[in-house]
This record gives structure tokens, C-alpha cells and sequence, in this order.
């Protein structure tokens, strides 16, 4: 990989600020990444300090909007430049529509513009940026289109909450069926005032790679509200002893989850500088890795592909431990009274490179835009609901084809998967030893579908990938369709279709 033309071609396209770019230089780092590190460590010391300085109190609610909105604002433009105000025109024209369109279309239209204007700048960055890396405004605009899209909704929600309110007969509301658990949790009555919705999209320990926080946790954090618990002998719940009680909670310690997390990044940066760049998933294109054996070829691949991953975790873990570092992040406690720091967690490496499904793999990688995808989409869809969330998470992603392989092929992945389940794994369940036959020859056929599926995500040409799949015969996209189309059960149409079938078996042979 030709590390100084990258680095000039970054240093080129880069819309950020040039001021650091004598220590880049010296550092060995494209100025876009070095604004990337310096940004999010600077951030991390922000951080350490607005919680400290400015803890969760009623008193401190409006400065600590105030400061982390500014804050956040500085950040994105020294290291976006004059591109975030692409963030600042999305966002102010999805809050006037929330006061101009009805509410019960809303949330569609707030959709509907935020993709598109998004798209915009993906289309923009296909034709000017084709190929490159460099760190531009797109990723944050994907971040922030989620936070809009997902504000959209849980106001939809809402507003279907109190509708349903006002019947006398709430189940007989065909027009705002009940809520669920989560929807309920998430669901949003009034609309945010500009500081507080200013906030929400600035928030400087998100503002460079997110990772995605949606709008009722982010308020319950600046509030306090998170780490409030209510004694169950306490039948008040008036506004002035909840203030009470705030001022008198105290924060659990960020020490153990910030240095553990600090210290998985030290390792991902370690394997991002020493074997990323020389190993690229592109060699698996070079005529001496075809003409290589079977067994180097394939170990090759599961290698390269994981070093592709590397910069992913490094990242999804950085921010979160800067998240976390000004107290973002808690997520109550465990039975045992410990603290839990996994509200932002997006990755989890170890059980990802080991799982033995591509499900598992899926639920454990990017997880803030799973769940995102899972409230905005799956719960909401009627039907293909699976190719639905797929469809929609190549369109946030961009207009690179091998986008759309990589998501199309994992759907028919996932499909082949559930029948996989579902009809030969009980065949494995006998005893011990099968079980451990079954698990390796899952984790072996999970990473080979994965990365499969990597593949195109990282080549993003049609003629590269097409080239890729022809020197490995097409057997790993051929067969996953196979086994979506012929195994019975892979789809969750055919596994509701069973579940009356064996309600009926059921009672007759009780």
C-alpha cells in the first residue's frame, strides 16, 4: 500500500483544519487522521473536566448544554472546516419541521428528507472523493441522520401515546396501536427547546465518530436523571424530591471502564500500525495469492479482513471511552451493585471474531445503528422486515456497489443462517462431541460468509468484487442463496406459519 500518495491525496481532499499539519508530518500521519486522534483525546480531556466541573444537577442542566453543544461545535469544524454546516442545515430544518408538519406524518417526512439530503453527500463523495478515505463530513452526517430519524420516530410515538390517551376505549384505537416496552421508554412528548436540541446534535464527546445515542438517554444524562433510584418505599415522585435526591447522588467512578477501554484501543492501534497497511484485503486480488494454496488463500483472507476491522474497533472503542469519560454511557447496575457502562457500546471484539453465527456476529458489530435500524425499521415493518433493515443500512452506508453486495449477500446470509438453526443443527444437539463438531465447522463457516461479505463492503467496485467471487467460483454467495431459497424455516414468515401448526399438535395431544 503506497502510504505518501494516500497521505497527499488526503492531504488534498481534507476540509479540516491544516494547522497541526508540520506534527502530522512528523508523526507520519495524513492530517485528517492526526485531527481525528488529537480531536478525540482532546475531547477526552473535555470530558474528564465537564463532568467533574459540571456534574448532573438540576442548577447545572442549561451549562451543561451551553458548554457541550460549543464545545462540540468547535471540535466538528476544526476537524470538518466549513462542512459542518451540512450538519447544522440538516438538523435546523428537521426542528422546523416538527413544529410545521402534524405530527402523525412528521416522523415519514423527517425521514424521508434526512436520507436524501444525506444521500446528497454521498452522491457528492462518489464523484469528487471516488475511493478515498479521507475524513470528511459524511460520517458524522450519517451519525446525525440517525439521531434525527430516531428523534422523529419516538416523537411519532409520542404523539401516538397521548392520542390514545385522550379514547375512553384506548384497544379499540386502530389508527395508534399500543406501544412497545422499548417505545414506551423511548417515546417523546414535547418538543426539545433549540439549547437543549443543540445540545443534542453537538454534544462534543460525539461530534467526530458518535457513537450514536438516542435523544431520551442523552437527556437523562445531562439531567442526572440515569443515575437516579428511586427507594421502592418512596411513594412520591413529585419534581421537588427528585431534585433532591439528584443533588445528593453521587457519580459512579469512570476510572475502571475508561482505562480498560483506553487500554483494548492501545492493542487495536497496535495491529492498526504494525499489520493493517501491509496487509490489505486487495492482495487477495494479487496472482500470487490465486495461484497460492487452498489453505494459505483462505487464511490469507480471514487474516486481511480482520485487519480491515481493526480500524473499526479502534475507533467504536475510543469513543466510547470518551464517552464515558464525561459520564455517557451509565447504564445502572448489575445484581451485584456494579456499575454499568454499556449504553453506548458498539462493538465487542472477542465474542465477534469467535461467534458461531452470522446473527451473533450482526448483533454484535456497529450495535448503536443495529438498534437503531431495529426501532426506525424492523419493529415498524409489516413484512421483510429483514430485507428491509438490510436495503436501508446499504443506503445509509452510500452508493458504492460493493455496499449493496455486501448487504444483499448477508441478508440471504442471515436467511441461510436461520434455516441452518433451525433444521440441521438439531441433528448436533446429541452430544458433547457433536456439539463441539458443530460448533467449529459454524465459527469456520461464520467467518467465511463474513468475510465474503467484507470483501465487497472494502473493494466497493463491481469489477473488483466480481473478480474476487470468480477466483473462489462463486461458492460462498451460490451457496448462501441455495440454502436461503431451499432450507425450510429460513425466513420468519415460515416460522410463524409453523407456530400455529404446533399450537394445534399441542392440544390435541393434550
Amino acid at each position: 500500500m503506497d502510504q505518501p500518495s494516500s497521505s497527499v491525496l488526503n492531504g488534498s481532499t481534507y476540509k479540516g483544519s491544516h494547522i497541526l499539519s508540520p506534527v502530522a508530518n512528523m508523526a507520519g500521519l495524513p492530517i485528517d487522521q492526526f485531527n481525528f486522534l488529537f480531536s478525540e483525546f482532546l475531547a477526552l480531556i473535555l470530558a474528564i473536566c465537564f463532568r467533574s466541573i459540571l456534574p448532573p444537577k438540576p442548577s447545572n442542566t442549561i451549562p451543561r448544554h451551553v458548554v457541550a453543544s460549543f464545545l462540540g461545535i468547535a471540535l466538528g469544524y476544526f476537524c470538518f472546516g466549513p462542512q459542518i454546516w451540512h450538519i447544522i442545515a440538516q438538523s435546523s430544518i428537521a426542528y422546523l419541521m416538527l413544529y410545521i408538519v402534524p405530527p402523525r406524518h412528521s416522523y415519514l417526512v423527517i425521514f424521508v428528507f434526512c436520507m436524501i439530503y444525506m444521500s446528497v453527500i454521498h452522491i457528492h463523495r462518489v464523484i469528487y472523493d471516488y475511493g478515498n478515505y479521507t475524513l470528511d463530513i459524511s460520517g458524522p452526517l450519517m451519525i446525525n441522520t440517525q439521531k434525527l430519524t430516531a428523534f422523529a420516530f419516538a416523537f411519532f410515538d409520542g404523539y401516538r401515546s397521548n392520542q390514545r390517551a385522550k379514547r375512553r376505549r384506548p384497544d379499540e384505537d386502530d389508527e395508534n396501536p399500543a406501544l412497545s416496552e422499548d417505545q414506551e421508554k423511548q417515546k417523546i412528548t414535547e418538543i426539545p427547546s433549540p439549547i437543549e436540541y443543540l445540545s443534542y446534535i453537538f454534544y462534543f464527546h460525539g461530534i467526530c465518530v458518535g457513537p450514536l445515542c438516542f435523544y431520551k438517554d442523552y437527556r437523562d444524562f445531562i439531567e442526572g436523571q440515569n443515575l437516579l433510584v428511586i427507594p421502592t418505599s418512596s411513594s412520591t415522585t413529585s419534581k421537588a424530591s427528585s431534585e433532591e435526591r439528584l443533588s445528593e447522588i453521587q457519580q459512579p467512578s469512570i476510572f475502571w471502564p475508561v482505562l480498560t477501554k483506553l487500554a483494548q484501543c492501545a492493542i487495536w492501534g497496535y495491529v492498526l500500525i504494525v499489520y493493517t497497511p501491509y496487509y490489505p484485503v486487495e492482495h487477495n486480488l494479487s496472482q500470487d495469492m490465486i495461484n497460492s494454496p487452498l489453505y494459505k488463500r483462505i487464511v490469507f483472507l480471514l487474516f486481511t479482513t480482520f485487519c480491515s476491522r481493526v480500524k473499526y474497533y479502534f475507533a467504536f472503542i475510543l469513543s466510547e471511552a470518551v464517552n464515558n469519560a464525561a459520564g455517557l454511557g451509565f447504564n445502572g447496575y448489575d445484581k451485584e451493585g456494579i456499575p454499568k457502562w454499556n449504553l453506548l457500546t458498539n462493538v465487542k471484539p472477542f465474542q465477534l471474531e469467535t461467534a458461531t453465527s452470522l446473527k451473533v456476529v450482526i448483533d454484535l458489530w456497529n450495535m448503536q445503528t443495529a438498534l437503531w435500524l431495529r426501532r426506525v425499521c424492523y419493529d415498524r415493518l409489516q413484512k421483510g422486515r429483514t430485507l428491509g433493515v438490510f436495503v436501508l443500512s446499504a443506503l445509509w452506508h452510500g452508493f458504492y456497489p460493493g455496499y449493496y453486495i455486501c448487504f444483499i449477500l448477508a441478508a440471504f446470509q442471515t436467511y441461510a443462517g436461520r434455516g441452518i438453526r433451525r433444521q440441521i443443527r438439531p441433528y448436533f444437539q446429541k452430544n458433547q462431541v457433536t456439539k463441539a463438531i458443530y460448533g467449529c465447522l459454524t465459527w469456520f463457516g461464520t467467518q467465511m460468509t463474513l468475510n465474503f461479505s467484507v470483501v465487497p463492503f472494502v473493494l466497493m467496485e463491481i469489477r473488483k468484487v466480481w473478480y474476487f467471487y470468480k477466483t473462489w467460483y462463486f461458492i460462498v454467495p451460490l451457496l448462501s442463496i441455495i440454502l436461503a431459497l431451499t432450507l425450510n424455516g429460513a425466513s420468519s414468515k415460515s416460522r410463524k406459519a409453523q407456530e400455529p401448526t404446533q399450537e394445534k399438535d399441542k392440544k390435541k395431544n393434550h
